[in-house]
């Protein structure tokens, strides 16, 4: 694919042939930048029953400085797939590799090449993926992203705290409170799995207070997949740990009155918690923190 930037806006192009056999080059991705995260459409060709021949869907992509590419994925329609994204929509934009050398094989593998798409080099206006983000490579201020992120969050905006999550952990990949973020982030999303991905792995990297917070979060998923035992277990665990309720922050408040609803095991460790103070200037992790 042949990317083209205008300042901020991005246009990229697919050559004829490729995975979704092209006659000519298409534009098949629009958009902009924000920072390091890339939001625009994608069309791409499917496959299915009841699906169109191509479809258009939003998508967000971001720059990985370790790796030095952008990758997202791609939210397809019930029932759709496509040739062009890898394992559950991935789509990954990467610097085209080295031509073989004599007796490699010169075609990547079909699972390999429905993992990533090959950036061709463009000309001087143009670029690869790697010269796009070579040129948004500068650091990225963590505790500026989580403050709008968190900020996000509690206004339930959840795509917007996902590109400011996801600029962190595109820079530092172990952020307990940018993985907290995307947990709650997808949860306000209804994407209960991917929610539980993410604070279990803010638990695995956390501190103590980062495990209390990401165990509070998990008792909301839980209790909204109807589990209720799960959600009594993690809510106990998050207790223990120390976990305490801010003040005014509706969101955390929402889930405080369905998770008393519960009866009143709930209630009672609810209570414990919030006879906590929580500690000043510490906001919950996942709904207002600023702290990593």
């Amino acid at each position: 694919m042949e990317l083209r930037t205008d300042g901020d806006h991005l246009v990229g192009t697919a050559p004829a042939g490729g995975p979704c056999n092209l006659s000519g080059a298409e534009q098949v991705l629009t958009g902009d930048f924000q920072d390091n995260v890339f939001v625009g459409t994608v069309t791409v060709c499917q496959s299915g029953e009841a699906c169109e021949l191509t479809g258009t869907y939003p998508v967000l992509l971001v720059y990985n400085i370790e790796d030095r590419v952008f990758a997202g994925r791609v939210k397809l329609e019930p029932g759709c797939g496509s040739d062009a994204l890898g394992d559950k929509g991935l789509l990954v934009l990467r610097a085209a590799t080295p031509e073989p050398t004599q007796g490699a094989p010169a075609t990547p593998q079909p699972a390999e090449r429905q993992a990533q798409v090959p950036v061709q080099i463009a000309p001087p206006s143009s670029g690869s993926a790697a010269q796009v983000a070579a040129q948004r490579r500068e650091a990225v201020d963590v505790p500026a992203a989580l403050k709008l992120g968190h900020q996000a969050l509690a206004a339930k905006n959840a795509l917007g705290a996902t590109q400011q999550f996801q600029l962190v952990l595109a820079q530092d990949k172990n952020n307990a409170s940018a993985l907290t973020g995307m947990g709650v982030a997808s949860f306000l999303r209804n994407q209960q799995g991917d929610a539980l991905r993410y604070l279990e792995l803010a638990r695995n990297v956390g501190n103590l207070q980062a495990r209390a917070e990401a165990s509070f979060w998990m008792a909301c998923v839980r209790l909204a997949e109807r589990q209720p035992k799960p959600a009594q277990d993690a809510l106990r665990r998050a207790v223990k740990e120390g976990w305490s309720p801010p003040e005014d922050n509706a969101l955390v408040d929402r889930e405080l009155q369905r998770l008393s609803g519960e009866g009143p095991l709930f209630e009672q460790l609810l209570k414990e918690a919030r006879g906590r103070k929580r500690a000043q200037g510490r906001d919950p992790q996942g709904a207002g923190s600023v702290s990593p």
